[in-house]
């Protein structure tokens, strides 16, 4: 089955459709994410890489949906966003939304949050904080990877984190 590289720009990944709303070199596919439906048929892809794109998007929800309609049950989609406490997060002004720890249990099969705007539904089977050299070197990063809550809620700002990486699984 596909792979999507959604939002690729001129950072193609091996084996995978390079999908973009400009038409790059190494673009298969131009789409516009944020305005109409992703040109793919229901249940027809099996991964989709999708990096430092979401925090452009002013209707993620109608993006998280499409991405689940488009994708085989089982299906994984693999995401890097900045996260809230990076100062490049707030220092591009094409940016519309911040992601902390907790922003993808909105989608989340296995949460007691509930979004009633959408029934898509993700298992969240990885989450890991990225952080500079020194933060590791630290052990900051290790510490905030282990108790992301008590991290995320008392030390962020002090030892901010410069990436959130996140793997979903679809639930259908």
């Amino acid at each position: 089955m596909p792979e999507l590289n959604l939002g690729c720009g001129k950072r193609p990944i091996d084996g995978t459709y390079g999908v973009d709303v400009v038409p790059l070199p190494g673009v298969a596919v131009v789409a516009d994410f944020e305005n109409r439906p992703l040109p793919f048929v229901a249940d027809s892809i099996d991964r989709i890489y999708i990096y430092h794109v979401l925090e452009h998007i002013r209707d993620l929800n109608r993006l998280m949906t499409e991405m689940y309609r488009i994708c085989r049950p089982g299906a994984r989609v693999v995401i890097e966003v900045p996260y809230y406490t990076c100062v490049g997060a707030f220092g591009d002004p094409t940016h519309v939304r911040f992601f902390t720890y907790e922003t993808f249990r909105f989608w989340s099969a296995d949460t007691d949050q509930t979004n009633w705007f959408t029934q898509a539904r993700f298992e969240i089977t990885r989450r890991r904080l990225v952080f500079g050299r020194v933060h590791k070197m630290l052990g900051i990063s290790w510490w905030a990877n282990r108790w992301p809550h008590l991290y995320e809620n008392f030390f962020a700002f002090w030892f901010p984190a410069r990436m959130l990486e996140v793997e979903l699984e679809v639930r259908k």
